[in-house]
């Protein structure tokens, strides 16, 4: 059937849902690389009102259905009946979806009065605008387009230089300029050279990933740390049950002194694996005698095991207002002192905190409940370990490109990720969050420990790759040998350079074409182009 037949709506709906299968849990990859033509073939055809509420449904489709596990955890842990649970879902991704309709439409605008390709407008308007999406106002870096490329490793290693927005602006460039050749938009040599670039390009990132690979699984390494991921798989509705707590500490009491009996350099323990207030200092209120009891247990078990022992508890801290919950980690040393620790700085919206508190107050409640609002961290603190320096990640801060580049600009040698994944069940959140964490690794070449409540914990190495990986639901206790290179990146060192510089030519287009005289636009390509691929010309 030709697409010229089809209904836009349906054309749009398809192009959401084959990118949706691009990314795990389908992780059907090689569709991102044409998820985009069916939109693209719409938007040319269309209005620019039109082309936006297209690329807005695109969007729209595609964020329901990767993030559709929003609704299985708010049926699963919290108060809010199953019929309202639908609502916060549709909501998120109808807003997630401005940003790339954002990027459609000034794309098409830009494409049209300045008489552009598309090729050219897309991968820059598109780049900036998932750019912004993990930056303002609430970032929200979700399932960014070069994520779906995170197994192959040969093509990946470029964004040591650009971070993953480089990726996405490659797989745009790739569905752009597959339209043109496909529309036969343009003339014969236009898109011979379209063609060309793109193979370059490919072509260039495969040869840069080849000989980077060899370079860093050849390289000598400046230190290694065996280090042990407790996964304790403790269920979330009993997590924070008063009467599991001697059970869950029991939990990761046996498996630290099994890992320390295998030899562990570092026992690492997930995001509030210690589940009672754990205080840098022995002075509690009485009502907190219980935690005070156990983080002596704690204590004795890093001296009884006489090796250090990283993990995440809640905490409280003093601040201009009084006290204040945190999600902390900690290393406490083999001698049984508390080292350092790390207050977790990009919180959760509506998970950990509620954004716009004097405004949404009223009228929502954050998902997690506990202790109220947490209060972000001020800094990033590296953890010293047998030396190695340890950038600390807690959970959802693995999404943050910038934040884990500036601990690694800072020093840190390896990355660890506590993480608790509990709340999304058996559902693709695990695996989609493994995936992006797998870029941090690659983006500043420095090896990732993550440990994770029920799963997945892995190591990811410079390159990529995932090794020593564990099953969801699985209580286990992984040994692993972790190795870090001395050398830095381009992106560890100067950042969303490239993002950054596609966001000035957004806007230096939207200027440009805005102030463009009309006369002399181009319409918007014809559908006879489209018919000849069937053969009636």
């Amino acid at each position: 059937m030709a697409y010229e037949k089809w209904p836009r709506w349906l054309l749009a709906v398809i192009s959401g849902v084959l990118l949706s299968l691009a990314f795990p849990k389908a992780d059907i990859g090689v569709l991102a690389w044409v998820a985009f033509i069916p939109l693209l073939y719409v938007v040319s055809t269309e209005t620019l009102q039109r082309v936006f509420v297209y690329a807005w449904l695109q969007g729209f489709v595609f964020f329901v259905a990767s993030l559709y596990w929003i609704g299985q955890t708010l049926h699963n842990f919290t108060s809010m009946p199953l019929w309202l649970t639908p609502g916060p879902l549709l909501l998120l991704a109808a807003i997630e979806a401005l940003y790339g309709a954002i990027a459609v439409w000034a794309a098409v605008f830009v494409s049209r009065r300045l008489k552009l390709p598309f090729f050219v407008t897309f991968p820059v308007a598109w780049t900036a605008l998932e750019w912004l999406r993990g930056n303002f106002p609430i970032g929200f870096p979700w399932s960014f387009l070069g994520y779906a490329a995170y197994r192959n490793l040969l093509l990946i290693q470029f964004v040591e230089l650009t971070g993953v927005f480089g990726l996405s602006a490659l797989i745009m460039f790739f569905n752009a300029v597959v339209f043109e050749v496909l529309s036969r938009e343009g003339s014969p040599r236009r898109r011979i050279w379209a063609l060309s670039a793109l193979t370059g390009a490919v072509a260039g990132a495969m040869a840069f990933g080849m000989v980077r690979i060899h370079q860093l699984e050849t390289e000598k390494p400046s230190g290694s740390l065996k280090v042990a991921m407790v996964q304790g798989d403790i269920p979330q509705n009993l997590k924070w049950d008063p009467s599991f707590r001697a059970n869950s500490f029991a939990i990761y009491s046996r498996a630290t002194e099994f890992a320390a009996h295998k030899g562990a350099d570092l026992v690492i323990w997930p995001e509030a694996a210690a589940t009672f207030v754990f205080q840098p200092d022995d002075a509690y209120p009485q009502e907190l005698a219980t935690d005070a009891r156990y983080r002596a247990l704690l204590l004795e078990l890093a001296r009884t095991v006489k090796e250090p022992i990283l993990f995440g508890a809640p905490a409280f801290r003093q601040d201009g207002t009084g006290i204040a919950p945190v999600n902390r980690a900690y290393l406490v040393s083999g001698d049984g002192q508390v080292v350092a620790y790390y207050d977790k700085i990009q919180l959760v919206p509506f998970g950990e905190y509620v954004p716009l508190r004097p405004l949404l107050g009223g009228f929502v409640n954050k998902i997690a409940e506990g202790f109220g609002d947490f209060v972000p961290g001020e800094q990033q603190t590296l953890f010293d370990v047998k030396g190695a320096r340890l950038g600390i990640l807690i959970c959802y801060e693995s999404l943050f490109p910038n934040l884990t580049r500036k601990a690694v600009a800072r020093g840190a040698d390896v990355l660890v990720n506590i993480t608790n994944d509990a709340w999304y069940g058996r559902s693709a959140a695990p695996y989609q969050l493994l995936a992006m964490a797998a870029m941090r690794a690659v983006e500043n070449h420095v090896p990732m420990v993550r440990v994770a409540n029920t799963g997945i914990s892995a190591i990811i190495d410079p390159t990529g790759r995932i090794r020593a990986r564990s099953d969801l639901f699985e209580r286990t206790t992984r040994l692993a040998t972790v190795s870090w290179l001395p050398r830095h990146t381009f992106y560890s060192e100067f950042g969303d350079w490239f993002p950054e510089a596609c966001l000035a030519l957004t806007l230096l287009g939207l200027g440009w074409a805005l102030v463009r005289p009309r006369q002399g636009e181009h319409r918007p390509l014809e559908t006879s182009s489209w018919v000849s691929l069937n053969g009636r010309h």
